[in-house]
């Protein structure tokens, strides 16, 4: 049987944790990752300052070197490591924290509503000139 796009996502969010753009806004100043997993032409168009930038289709490829590279606390073991994932909307960052914890991370969160909601919420993005 085929499975619609919108149930796998909705699958993924009855298993992962969602935070909200306040949240994740309060974790800029951490130790939390910030890792945007759009496309590089998305990232480019604008991101949250700080986030890093990680595309979905890399994700289970990179993530353990990302993590490695970019962690600040070093007395966090990898997978303690605090991570809050987003997207454009919510979707895609859902199905990528369903991913991390299959990868072994135990403390990640899809921001709900992605950049968009970010955006609607008035708060800065770092967009290229």
């Amino acid at each position: 049987m085929l499975v619609n796009p919108s149930d796998l996502v909705a699958k993924a969010k009855a298993t992962i944790t969602e935070c909200s753009v306040s949240d994740a806004h309060g974790c800029i100043a951490s130790d939390t990752l910030l890792i945007d997993i759009r496309e590089p032409a998305e990232y480019t168009r604008g991101h949250i300052p700080g986030a890093l930038h990680l595309p979905r289709g890399l994700l289970e490829f990179d993530l353990h070197n990302l993590v490695e590279r970019a962690r600040i606390d070093m007395n966090v073991p990898h997978e303690e490591q605090p991570i809050v994932l987003y997207c454009g909307t919510g979707g895609r960052s859902s199905l990528a924290a369903k991913t991390a914890e299959d990868l072994g991370y135990k403390n990640v969160k899809s921001m709900a509503g992605g950049i968009v909601a970010w955006a609607q919420a008035g708060l800065p993005i770092d967009c290229p000139e």
